[in-house]
């Protein structure tokens, strides 16, 4: 596609921005490239090394804008078709390499749990959507600690592309909006461009702090909060047409300020930071600054530093650079079997800037300047299209693989083990979890198991339990971090029902719901749940110290309120489960009367359902794990479970069965310690089943074989209940 701008008449000629090569801004594509390889490698060192990134968007904006405009005015046409294509000869061919190693890597050194997700995400970085992908996991509590895969960093790549997509046909926009104002002419496009970027970018600011306020883990991601950026290059390079004249020493000092506040940043910023949102200013407007101010050639000047050849080396490099260390980064710890060291780490750095080279002159360069591919954009395209699409069969390929893996697995299971008919899952019957040492039976002592993990490959593979992450079994029955609805789900007896019990809490109830569906239907009761991502039902404010902003914890409290309400006004419940991860939180008394809010903001919400006559069963918090996802740390270690166990000295303070220890009568602590640990370890595997599918939430195969035990208790508190 090829638009043409007819020229009126004109008097006066304006110079376009400059065409020549500036060796400063390589250099600042070094420092860019820099700050975000030691951010990943150290970040204890440059906490804020992400706005590297932000430094990239800046200069595209300008270099683009600026080749734009220079093709606009002097020419009066913009082939989309061509600036297409050459972005795709740019970027694709190393782009794909990188994600098809990355997809072998993948399947040679990493552990099957992290095969799909990495397929997913390889998928969406060839087809350039990743950002949206990992904003919409950054809002899913059941994959915002999803581990990092070697595609990740494709998010800022994907931003870029999206960029380039739309960029060149709002400028071209312009350029036809210009022709058609009255008189006419190409040197009217500066003009209307400076307001319709600067529009653009006010809009996108405001966007950006607004989004970042209320959701910073997607505003990070999405491109909206991004465009600023950009355009904030962009006005420069059109503002800049005339040349910008600047004296020595304000040159100078102006590079200079533009690399301090960029470097201030980086060491001040951390991830906690409200970012992008307005403090992005920082970064991208020290950006503009050393862009704007050039170099002068006077020595030891920030430009001259900035056009040094071990500068401009990096900088030439830098996409490659920037591809090429994060796979590294994931991989290398699989393949010597522990983190990263300094030397592995230094290793890296070495490595990196070895395989961007060599891609820079053997993949980027070639095919960038191949006459085949230049002289008809379309070649480009039905190269770029093969390219991506082998890179997402690829990516198809080993999600099938888990699939198949899992779909066997599961078949194993439904035929090895005999099931009830009306069980949840026909693989887990009663017999199978009363059997000696299966599943918590492998720490009673009285069965003489050992080892407790079990002597067979676990009942569900890791590869299958990590995937109920991101497949729960009752979806949709717990509401999200943000919103406030309440939305309840029937499980168990649904029909007829003996008894209708409810089952309330934050995710450390949802993991509940295997056992209490299976108690339910084994008794034919009822079980209603109200379940909410991160909310514990307390009227005490949850707080998290991690958390930013403070719609999480408002929504928190509206839910809660519904919630009281809907078993208030619910006569068939006869009584309440509740537990919560009440070790992850703080707790404020929110305006209350609370001298001991931890403890007594649950207590004052289970006096309400104890004088309403009802039963109160507070489900003690599960044993924390070390921190990392089970399943890959058992895959990891399979040879070796007690790697990824936990002491059992190390139980923190449970705020919610503190608080049902001395709730009194109609409150019932039911503690599952000891089907979790014994005197020495916490298990992340017991009798051949997986207790955790992440790093604190149970798998449904263990939340379904402790419900013979939640009965046991629950009949030993009735029981004494009817015999006071």
């Amino acid at each position: 596609m090829t638009a043409t701008v007819t020229e009126a008449p004109r008097a006066t000629t304006k110079t376009a921005a400059p065409s020549g090569f500036r060796p400063e801004i390589q250099g600042l594509r070094a420092v860019a490239v820099l700050l975000v390889v030691i951010f990943h490698l150290w970040p204890e060192v440059l906490s804020g090394g992400f706005v590297g990134v932000d430094v990239f968007f800046v200069i595209s904006g300008y270099l683009i804008t600026a080749h734009i405009h220079r093709e606009v005015t002097t020419t009066g046409t913009l082939s989309l078709r061509r600036f297409w294509a050459r972005r795709m000869r740019r970027l694709l061919p190393a782009s794909l390499l990188v994600l098809a190693v990355s997809a072998a890597a993948t399947v040679l050194f990493l552990p099957a749990t992290l095969w799909a997700m990495t397929a997913r995400q390889i998928a969406a970085s060839a087809a350039y959507f990743e950002n949206w992908l990992l904003a919409n996991d950054a809002v899913d509590y059941m994959a915002q600690d999803n581990v990092p895969t070697v595609a990740q960093h494709y998010w800022s790549l994907s931003v870029e592309e999206q960029f380039y997509a739309f960029w060149p046909v709002l400028v071209l926009g312009l350029a036809l909006l210009a022709r058609r104002l009255p008189g006419g002419r190409r040197d009217q496009l500066g003009p209307l461009l400076v307001v319709g970027l600067t529009i653009i970018a006010v809009v996108s600011l405001a966007w950006s702090i607004t989004a970042t306020a209320d959701d910073q883990a997607r505003a990070y991601f999405v491109t909206p909060t991004r465009i600023w950026e950009f355009a904030a290059g962009a006005l420069l390079a059109i503002l800049a047409v005339d040349g910008v004249r600047l004296g020595a020493a304000l040159r100078r000092l102006l590079s200079g300020a533009g690399l301090v506040a960029i470097l201030v940043a980086a060491v001040l910023f951390d991830e906690s930071s409200l970012f992008p949102g307005w403090i992005a200013l920082l970064p991208v407007l020290g950006t503009v600054a050393v862009i704007a101010a050039g170099s002068d050639g006077t020595r030891l000047t920030p430009g001259w530093f900035l056009a040094r050849r071990p500068m401009t080396f990096v900088g030439d490099i830098s996409y490659s650079v920037y591809l090429w260390h994060w796979p590294l980064i994931i991989v290398l710890p699989f393949v010597t079997g522990a983190d990263l060291r300094t030397a592995d780490k230094l290793g890296i750095l070495a490595g990196t800037i070895v395989l961007a080279w060599i891609s820079k002159i053997a993949v980027e360069d070639p095919l960038r300047n191949r006459r085949f591919l230049s002289v008809m954009p379309s070649r480009t395209f039905a190269f770029a299209s093969l390219g991506m699409l082998a890179v997402i069969a690829s990516a198809i390929a080993i999600d099938h693989e888990v699939n198949d893996a899992s779909a066997g697995s599961s078949s194993v299971l439904a035929e090895s083990l005999s099931g009830a008919e009306s069980a949840p899952d026909p693989g887990l019957s009663e017999q199978t979890f009363a059997a000696a040492c299966v599943g918590p039976a492998a720490l009673d002592p009285a069965n003489d198991c050992s080892p407790v993990t079990g002597e067979g490959p676990p009942i569900a593979p890791p590869e299958l339990v990590v995937k109920q992450n991101t497949d729960p079994d009752y979806p949709e029955c717990q509401q999200s971090l943000r919103q406030a609805t309440v939305i309840g789900c029937e499980i168990g007896a649904t029909e007829n029902p003996d008894r209708v019990v409810a089952l309330v809490g934050d995710s450390h109830a949802t993991h509940w719901f295997g056992a209490l569906d299976w108690l339910g239907r084994e008794r034919n009761w009822m079980v209603v749940t109200y379940t909410k991502a991160s909310c514990p039902v307390t009227v005490a404010r949850r707080v998290l110290p991690d958390e930013q902003g403070g719609e999480a914890a408002d929504s928190c409290d509206t839910w809660v309120e519904g919630v009281r309400e809907r078993i208030a006004g619910d006569d068939r419940i006869s009584a309440v489960f509740t537990s919560a991860f009440s070790s992850a939180y703080e707790f404020e008394a929110g305006g209350r009367d609370l001298p001991e809010p931890a403890v007594q903001g649950f207590q004052a919400v289970w006096r309400e359902w104890t004088e309403s006559g009802r039963e109160v069963f507070v489900l003690k918090d599960v044993p924390p794990t070390q921190g990392d996802n089970v399943p890959n740390c058992l895959a990891v270690h399979a040879d070796d479970p007690l790697e990824c166990a936990t002491s059992a000295d190390d139980l923190p303070d449970d705020a919610i069965a503190a608080a049902a220890e001395d709730a009194g009568d109609g409150v019932h602590l039911i503690d599952l310690t000891d089907q979790f640990c014994d005197d020495e370890h916490c298990y992340p595997l017991i009798g051949d089943v997986i207790v955790y599918r992440d790093f604190s939430h149970l798998s449904r195969e263990y939340s379904r074989a402790l419900s013979p035990y939640i009965a046991a208790q629950v009949d030993a508190a009735e029981t004494a209940t009817r015999g006071r």
